[in-house]
């Protein structure tokens, strides 16, 4: 598979792009990114240095990947999402720490969510359109909300949804066999495996 990078966007030399990727409109890769294969970066879109963006992941128009947020495989990131890498901002600090946020396999980040650094975004989760993400989020969990609690369980490829009192053995389903690729499948029966039999309760019960 070919690259394709759009002539208005700008790769600095040192960046890593795999065959496959898809490079489109003003989007920037900073010089130590990693575009792992099959990768799609919309329009307007910024990469940091050093961040890696895992196989077969898109990110929509209008994202900045800041250095410190790793993206796994089969992700998808929406339009206008924002994250951060600093906990504490603040202008004429002379040093900082950049503060890690990891996004597992298979997760999708709905339009315009804000995620806060430090936190970990499980395997084949979902977080809503507009939710402010600043915990960590359990595999294959849909959180929404102001700040984004978890709702529900939601299966592999998000056709079913299910009580949040539910076992990871159970988000694999007949229609995720049927409507996700063998290979993204597999690996979300892999990440089930990890994490089976993690009950999640709601939060108003006190328990967990």
């Amino acid at each position: 598979m070919k690259k394709l990078i759009h002539p208005s966007a700008f790769v600095e030399e040192g960046a890593i792009i795999a065959d496959g990727v898809n490079i489109w409109h003003l989007a920037q890769v900073r010089k130590g990114a990693r575009l792992e294969e099959g990768v799609s970066i919309g329009k307007d879109v910024y990469i940091d240095a050093d961040v890696t963006v895992g196989l077969g992941t898109r990110i929509q128009n209008g994202v900045n990947v800041y250095k410190g947020v790793g993206i796994g495989k089969y992700c998808f990131v929406g339009p206008g999402v924002t994250f951060t890498n600093d906990r504490y901002p603040r202008v004429g600090r002379t040093t900082w720490t950049v503060v890690p946020t990891i996004l597992d396999d298979g997760c999708s980040l709905g339009a315009g969510a804000i995620v806060r650094c430090g936190v970990h975004i499980g395997a084949f989760a979902m977080v809503g359109s507009g939710a402010v993400v600043t915990k960590d989020i359990p595999a294959f969990c849909l959180v929404t909300g102001v700040p984004a609690d978890a709702t529900h369980r939601i299966c592999a490829c998000t056709d079913t949804v299910m009580p949040l009192i539910s076992f990871d053995g159970q988000v694999i389903r007949d229609c995720c066999h049927k409507n996700l690729k063998p290979e993204v499948l597999q690996l979300a029966i892999t990440k089930a495996d990890e994490a089976r039999d993690l009950v999640i309760l709601p939060r108003r019960t006190g328990v967990g």
